[in-house]
């Protein structure tokens, strides 16, 4: 064994010697430094960081933590065990506000397209080499054993002569335990053993797991051929409050290809200009290019409508035309999967049946949904159909990848609806935070400055002609009217929560779904968490209603059949004058106070702390009715103070 250890060391040594840095990927002249002597006393996992080089980059600032560099590095993993290991994953800590441009040899798992701001830290895996196999199985074939990611990228806050070092690098596969890196000035490295008190998670796929998330996608090649192959794309909604409506899906083809036709599924653009004018057009001499459905680098693709689904020439497939709805499981399981097909062509130099490439860059966006954030595609073992001939057998994919895409939660002012909240024993409404969708950058309004309470009947009117009933009613209950006036929230949907009364044993509240906007909403559903009430929810009378506990609590209303339609906004009656009116949704819901004694709801309890429309989380009010008229304790307390202090004085006056 030592003398093979040996023989590793030198051919490792050798090639990271005589492998040259390409320019074009922005490297320079310099190579990564020979390997330590400890990779030779390794048996486990060996792991290497090395940084080669960085170029001061524009603007040139005099805060040093303000400037940035691009910098240029080079991670190794090299098997030097007995035990091949399948699916590596390897973290380097990054910690300078790094921001990666470009990376071969291995994929990002965190990051859905390049720049990528990987400054905690972040993982890589294999792809297309996802398996390391022993020297002993492979002679020493470093191509086999090992695997070099070059790292591209810039990095903030590190004068020269300083180094921007990571501050660790790990293994971070099932089984094996990494001590603390030992540290050079510009490399540093470590030797991943097996843990003999860790038992390793026996791996039964050859590929990478398939991956849990909010929405996943399956690219599976169904038939391929020299110059073309047949792919099924499949998306499925596993998050019980993940929805998508009237979605868009875009990537990027990295090696040329261009879709020839589609099934299930179009293009929003057909376009073969870039076909005729690129590569596709000098390879593909003899193709009719007007029948290609599109050319585009990023090919922006939506759900065909459901008068097409038994389209024989573009329908006539399983989940497939649904006019864009994604919905979650918890509603319908058949709703919420969607099947799509597409020919694609390849060029040079990937003319064989097995130069299969998934494109990359994936981002699915829908109207009035959640964002998702989605990976980089990884390989996975090919994805199993039910036969087509109806016998009791299955079929395989040629080759399969899966993308998996995520929730984001939504920043101030960038989600797509809000709510607003009163109560019966406060005569004000609370309405929705300002610019809680964001504002315009209209001068005249203040987007800072706190919403204007309003009159109940002012829910009824868009945000943009309720100044007038703001103004009016701050005049009534003598409050504060601040200069310039507060910005409108800007969001298609908003949800009033009502605390309608509270008894004994038991208390209500009214919810009402309000739409601005043109769209129609079908198949609506809204959800709300909150922290001490909802255990004791009984019924919602106009709404179907769920409790699901195990989802933190969450009650689940949706349209009753027949109303699950909340339609858009339509004129007043008469256009000329009167505001448009909004579409709305409204349902009492009863509560007992059997399970959860001591709640106070006058105090706060009876509002919700999170509230979602179609998946979309909903911006909150800062602060809750009080009971007694306190609405306007802010220029109440001005005024009582000044009364006391003119009391005090006369009296004071009149006892002298």
């Amino acid at each position: 064994m030592n003398s093979a250890f040996g023989v590793l060391t030198f051919v490792f040594f050798l090639f990271c010697s005589k492998v040259p840095l390409s320019k074009s990927q922005g490297f320079d002249d310099e190579k990564p430094a020979a390997p330590p002597p400890e990779v030779e006393s390794c048996n486990g996992i060996f792991l290497s960081y090395e940084f080669i080089s960085r170029k001061k980059e524009y603007p040139h600032v005099k805060n040093a933590t303000a400037q940035s560099w691009a910098f240029n590095a080079t991670a190794t993993i090299l098997n030097t065990g007995t035990v091949e290991l399948k699916a590596w994953k390897m973290f380097i800590g990054f910690q300078h506000d790094e921001i990666l441009v470009g990376v071969s040899g291995a994929v990002l798992m965190e990051a859905d397209d390049f720049p990528a701001p990987v400054g905690n830290g972040t993982q890589f895996s294999g792809s297309p080499q996802a398996d390391l196999k022993t020297s002993i199985d492979t002679a020493g074939d470093l191509s086999q054993i090992q695997v070099q990611i070059m790292i591209r990228g810039t990095q903030f806050g590190v004068k020269p002569p300083g180094i921007p070092m990571p501050s660790t690098i790990r293994l971070v596969n099932d089984g094996y335990k990494c001590p603390a890196p030992t540290r050079r000035k510009a490399s540093m490295h470590v030797c991943c053993t097996r843990n003999p008190k860790i038992k390793a998670k026996a791996l039964k796929t050859k590929f990478l797991p398939r991956q849990n998330g909010d929405l996943s996608i399956s690219y599976d090649v169904l038939q391929a051929y020299q110059n073309n192959y047949l792919a099924q794309v499949t998306m499925e909604s596993k998050n019980p409050l993940g929805r998508l409506d009237r979605w868009n899906l875009t990537w990027e083809w990295m090696r040329g290809e261009f879709i020839f036709t589609m099934r299930g599924a179009y293009t929003r653009k057909k376009d073969c200009a870039d076909c005729i004018y690129g590569m596709a057009g000098q390879y593909y001499n003899d193709m009719d290019f007007s029948k290609v459905m599109n050319c585009q680098k990023r090919p922006i693709i939506g759900d065909l409508p459901r008068e097409r689904a038994n389209d024989t020439d573009v329908g006539k497939l399983p989940y497939c035309c649904k006019n864009g709805s994604l919905l979650p499981p918890i509603m319908d399981v058949s709703k919420s999967k969607s099947v799509f097909q597409l020919q694609v062509f390849k060029l040079p130099p990937d003319l064989n049946r097995t130069a299969l490439y998934p494109p990359e860059k994936w981002k699915i966006f829908g109207v009035l949904n959640p964002d998702y954030k989605c990976g980089a595609p990884l390989r996975v073992d090919p994805t199993e159909f039910p036969d087509p001939s109806g016998l009791q057998a299955t079929s395989t994919a040629i080759a399969s990848w899966q993308v998996v895409c995520n929730i984001t939660k939504p920043t101030k002012r960038n989600t797509r609806c809000c709510v607003s909240f009163s109560a019966y024993y406060n005569e004000s409404v609370i309405p929705c935070n300002s610019c809680a969708c964001g504002c315009d950058g209209d001068k005249k309004c203040n987007p800072d400055a706190p919403a204007m309470l309003l009159p109940p009947e002012a829910l009824l009117v868009p945000f943009e002609n309720r100044t007038e009933k703001a103004i009016a009613w701050a005049k009534i209950k003598h409050l504060q009217i601040p200069k310039p006036l507060p910005c409108g929230d800007n969001c298609g949907v908003s949800i009033n929560w009502h605390v309608n009364s509270d008894y004994m044993s038991a208390w209500t509240a009214r919810m009402t779904l309000f739409n601005w906007g043109d769209l129609t909403f079908e198949d609506w559903f809204a959800a709300i968490q909150m922290k001490k009430v909802c255990r004791g929810y009984e019924n919602v009378y106009s709404f179907n209603g769920t409790l699901v506990p195990e989802l933190n609590n969450t009650i689940f209303f949706q349209g009753l059949p027949g109303l699950n339609f909340l339609v858009g906004e339509t004129n007043g009656s008469n256009p000329r004058k009167d505001p448009r009116v909004p579409g709305k949704q409204q349902s009492v819901i009863s509560f007992t106070k059997k399970l959860t004694p001591g709640i106070k709801i006058v105090k706060g309890d009876g509002f919700p702390s999170r509230v979602f429309f179609n998946g979309e989380e909903c911006s909150l009010p800062t602060h809750y009715p009080t009971k007694n008229g306190n609405d306007r304790v802010f220029v109440n307390l001005v005024v009582d103070i000044f009364l006391i202090l003119m009391t005090t004085l006369l009296l004071l006056e009149n006892h002298h």
